[in-house]
C-alpha cells in the first residue's frame, strides 16, 4: 500500500520534480561558468582575497532563493490537488492509519528535496574544489545551510496551508510562515547561523506535524 501511495504521489508531482531538477542543473551550470570567468579575469589570489577578507559569497545571490522556491513548488503541486473536489477524503480512506498516510506523503516530498539539495551541493562542492581551498568550500556549505532548511520549511508550510480548509486560517498561516522564513534570509557574516542549527532542526521536526493539524480540521469538516 505504501508503494502504491508513493507511486500516486510521483505521478502527481513528476513534472514539478523535473522542473525543480532543471532549475538546479541550470543553477550549477551558471555558477560554474560564472566562477570560471571570475578566475580568468581576476585571478585566484584576487578572488580568494575578496572571498576571505570581504566575505563575498561564492554562489550567485539568487541561489539562496532556489531551495525555498523548490519547496513551495513541490508542496503546492502535491497538496493543492488533494483539496480539489476534496480528493483528500479518498486518500484518507485507504486501509492505513491517517497519520501513517500523511507521514508517507510528507516524507515523499522531504526525501525528494533532500536528494536534490544534497546532490546539487555535492556537485558544486566537487567542482569548487578545483578553484577554492577546502576551508572556503566548508564555509560556503555552512552559509547556505539555512537556505536549504528554508526549502524544507517552505515545503511543510505549503502543505500546512494547502490542506487548511478555511481561507481565513490560510491567510493567518501564510503571514506566520512569511514572518518565520524571513528570519532565515537575514544577511549576516558566514557561519552566523551555525549556533542556531540544532534549534532549526528541532523546529523542522515540530513543523512536520503542522499539516496533520490541517488534515484533522479538514476531516472534521471545519468551515
Amino acid at each position: 500500500m505504501i508503494q502504491a501511495l508513493l507511486f500516486k504521489e510521483w505521478i502527481k508531482t513528476r513534472r514539478v520534480v523535473t522542473l525543480i531538477g532543471i532549475i538546479f542543473v541550470a543553477l550549477i551550470i551558471y555558477t560554474l561558468i560564472n566562477t570560471g570567468q571570475q578566475f580568468r579575469i581576476g585571478g585566484a589570489v584576487q578572488i580568494w582575497s575578496t572571498v576571505i577578507l570581504k566575505d563575498m559569497p561564492i554562489l550567485p545571490g539568487f541561489a539562496q532563493w532556489i531551495p525555498l522556491l523548490a519547496g513551495l513548488l513541490l508542496g503546492i503541486s502535491q497538496f493543492v490537488p488533494e483539496m480539489h473536489d476534496k480528493r483528500l477524503k479518498l486518500t484518507l480512506h485507504l486501509p492505513m492509519l491517517e497519520t501513517k498516510i500523511m507521514s508517507v506523503l510528507l516524507f515523499f516530498g522531504i526525501g525528494i528535496l533532500l536528494f536534490i539539495f544534497l546532490l546539487s551541493y555535492l556537485i558544486l562542492s566537487f567542482s569548487f574544489s578545483f578553484y577554492y581551498p577546502l576551508e572556503i568550500i566548508k564555509a560556503m556549505i555552512w552559509s547556505n545551510l539555512p537556505y536549504l532548511l528554508a526549502g524544507i520549511f517552505g515545503y511543510l508550510f505549503a502543505a500546512w496551508i494547502s490542506l487548511e480548509p478555511v481561507w481565513r486560517q490560510r491567510i493567518g498561516y501564510t503571514l506566520a510562515s512569511i514572518g518565520f522564513l524571513s528570519f532565515l534570509f537575514i544577511r549576516s557574516v558566514s557561519g552566523a547561523y551555525v549556533p542556531f542549527m540544532p534549534y532549526l532542526v528541532v523546529l523542522i521536526i515540530l513543523c512536520f506535524f503542522f499539516p496533520f493539524y490541517s488534515m484533522y480540521r479538514f476531516k472534521d469538516g471545519a468551515q
